[in-house]
């Protein structure tokens, strides 16, 4: 089974949980007073993905706040300053899909996305900034992960890239329900199903389902 259903889970998660907290107005003086942040480092936030996880609550360590919706904060959709390849990401947490499933845990990042106009040539920047996120994921995970090709549902321009370790690969033989645990994907949407928007997108997903047994009492905050 696709892990990607982790990872639309959570894009549905964060288009009905609300807005990514905005910054307060600052006047001009106050904006020049703060100082420019440094630049991350992509590779570093990559390994600290991968090692998150195998975190208790996977990916906690990340986390940032949380995501605030009509003023409240939503306890399973959290902010994160990672940015892999320079990706803009956001994290959560929801129930896993099998009958006995625990939590399930995405990071999931953004790397491109357009809107319906311009087609072929936002299909090249696309496949730009797919082509970079796989050399970084190349470059920086640990020793020990390997990529494969994924589903591109029938559709030529699609593509996608599964990352794994030995260690998952083994799991799948055994689960009835498998999470590809990193997974790179590059598609174009028409729009037609609920919560989707025309255009192309570019998405990097981290994700794990910890066993209900393992399963921590309450998210971190």
């Amino acid at each position: 089974m696709r892990g990607l259903l982790a990872a639309a889970g959570v894009l549905a998660l964060a288009g009905c949980g609300g807005e990514t907290p905005t910054a307060p107005t600052e006047t001009v003086a106050e904006q020049a007073a703060v100082a420019t942040p440094a630049a991350r480092d992509g590779c570093k936030d990559i390994a600290d993905l991968a090692a998150a996880l195998n975190e208790p609550e996977p990916f906690a360590s990340l986390r940032s706040g949380n995501v605030i919706q009509g003023g409240e904060p939503l306890d399973d959709h959290f902010t994160t300053d990672v940015a892999p390849a320079g990706a803009s990401c956001s994290m959560g947490g929801m129930e896993g899909f099998g009958d006995n499933s625990g939590m399930m845990y995405v990071a999931n990042c953004q790397l491109f996305s357009s809107g319906s106009f311009d087609r072929e040539e936002n299909g090249v920047k696309a496949q730009a900034a797919y082509d970079a996120a796989k050399a970084e994921l190349d470059k920086c995970l640990p020793a020990g992960w390997t990529a494969r090709d994924g589903n591109n549902n029938g559709v030529e321009t699609n593509a996608a890239l599964i990352y794994e370790t030995a260690a998952d690969t083994a799991r799948a033989e055994t689960s009835d329900f498998y999470v590809y645990p990193i997974e790179l994907r590059k598609e174009w949407s028409e729009g037609s199903g609920r919560g989707q928007f025309p255009g192309w997108k570019v998405t990097l997903n981290f994700q794990k389902e910890v066993p209900k047994s393992d399963t921590p009492a309450g998210p971190a905050q």
